[in-house]
């Protein structure tokens, strides 16, 4: 996940003078309206200049976009193992010890919270005592997501912050589990509010409502099913009893049923009795979902590509939202293509990655246009990745992606200006603000991989 410190430029009229401007933010000696300085929220030049919409550039490369049958045959069976994975493994996926030792090490760091204050050590020791640590790992139980929830890093829903003004930036808020995912459940809490559970890409504490136990008969009944994906973001999935409905975010699986004129029949899993799961079945409009996985050709990674386009940033997917790598993960499940949750696995799954430490900027330019391939590689630099999608006229390397923040520097120093959406950029965005010496992404960037490489040159 993405976890900048960078800061912006607030542009003041030199006429007013600094007295002046200060009390201009009270609502005194304001100039007059077109002298007025640019209100921080404005568009970095790229955002203006790009088309901010994913067919442009899907059209422009064309062929470049096909992956081959065998490829796609082998990324798919990828996709499906990894993803049934909690249900598949026999064993936990990551290392208790090391589990247990984050949980500990967090618990009885100095925080702060929602409040701006430091965490008091009470109740930081009290969330520690509520995760019952001494018998962790007591269970290893398969389950379903029977709701869309975030994993937590400790059992609470209160937030963590480094620094009093480190928001949203909360060290607790881990990625979001969607709708029916498969889970393995590891550990209760002591007060049973909470489980600690894997799913294919993380793990971490669920609030128990949100999960329910899966048999053997009910998982293999449910990966026998042919499977559907929501395409459309956010789409309402309700219950046949109206009881139970959820928004349901792109790359939501969901098991087929019946399919009718205009519309699909699904099961969405609820807790039953004991918490055991069932399966209750819904509806949904034959535009809301379609055949996982879908074809990826250029109407395709249009449709996808702009429903994420412009929306806000979300870290850790806070508020439903998304933040680098949730973004492009999203972007990818519909077609049936896995990537892990954060940027450095992201990269990391690729194994031939290609290393761009030590070239210069001109010569990671040259890099990206003869090694990427538009949609299908992504770039990366610490704590952020993105997806390149091909050049802009003068032959600059272009990247979607959902970014923070820039950091920018004049006289009076180094602040930051807020991107805070799904973007098409440069790799140098927000250079007419005056970029803070060797922030950009371009100078920052150490690796490229391409996804189909999985499949072998």
């Amino acid at each position: 996940m993405d976890h900048p410190s960078v800061r912006t430029v607030v542009r003041r009229g030199a006429a007013a003078g600094i007295v002046c401007a200060a009390l201009a933010l009270l609502g005194a000696c304001a100039p007059p309206i077109g002298q007025r300085p640019a209100l921080r929220d404005q568009e970095i030049d790229d955002v203006v200049r790009l088309p901010q919409e994913i067919a442009p550039y899907s059209v422009a490369v064309g062929a470049q976009l096909a992956i081959g049958e065998e490829c796609s045959a082998m990324l798919l069976e990828e996709f499906r193992k990894r993803y049934f994975a909690p249900w598949t493994h026999v064993a936990p996926q990551y290392d208790s010890a090391e589990t247990k030792e984050l949980m500990r090490k967090t618990a009885l760091g100095t925080w702060h919270g929602e409040n701006r204050r430091i965490m008091a050590p009470k109740l930081m020791q009290d969330l520690l005592d509520n995760c019952a640590l001494e018998s962790f790992p007591s269970r290893n139980e398969t389950a379903i997501a029977a709701a869309p929830a975030h994993l937590r890093g400790l059992p609470t829903r209160l937030p963590l912050f480094t620094t009093p003004d480190d928001y949203p930036f909360d060290m607790l808020q881990y990625p979001n589990v969607k709708l029916n995912e498969p889970l393995r459940v590891l550990h209760a809490s002591k007060d049973g509010i909470w489980l600690f559970v894997e799913n294919a890409y993380s793990a971490g504490w669920l609030e128990a409502r949100d999960v329910a136990l899966a048999d053997r008969n009910f998982i293999d009944s449910w990966m026998e099913r042919q499977q559907l994906v929501i395409v459309r973001d956010y789409a309402t999935v309700t219950d046949s009893r109206w009881v139970t409905g959820h928004r349901a975010k792109i790359g939501t699986i969901l098991p087929l049923v019946a399919a009718g004129d205009g519309w699909w029949e699904v099961a969405v899993a609820s807790a039953g009795e004991g918490r055991k799961a069932v399966s209750s079945l819904a509806r949904l409009p034959r535009e809301a979902a379609a055949g996982c996985p879908l074809a990826f050709n250029r109407e395709n990674v249009a449709l996808i590509g702009n429903q994420l386009l412009g929306q806000p940033y979300g870290w850790g997917e806070m508020y439903g939202l998304r933040d680098c790598s949730a973004m492009l993960r999203d972007f990818f499940l519909p077609f049936g293509i896995w990537l892990p949750r954060t940027a450095a696995d992201q990269i990391a799954s690729v194994s031939q990655h290609l290393e761009l430490h030590g070239l210069s900027s001109a010569e990671k330019e040259e890099t990206i246009r003869r090694e990427g391939r538009p949609f299908l590689t992504l770039l990366y630099k610490p704590g952020h990745i993105m997806l390149y999608v091909g050049t802009d006229p003068a032959g600059r390397p272009l990247v979607f992606h959902n970014a923070w923040t820039v950091r920018v520097k004049d006289a009076a120093g180094e602040r930051v200006h807020f991107i805070g959406k799904a973007v098409i950029t440069t790799l140098e965005p927000g250079k007419e603000l005056g970029l803070a010496e060797g922030v950009t992404l371009l100078e920052q960037g150490t690796a490229l991989a391409t996804i189909t490489d999985r499949c072998g040159k």
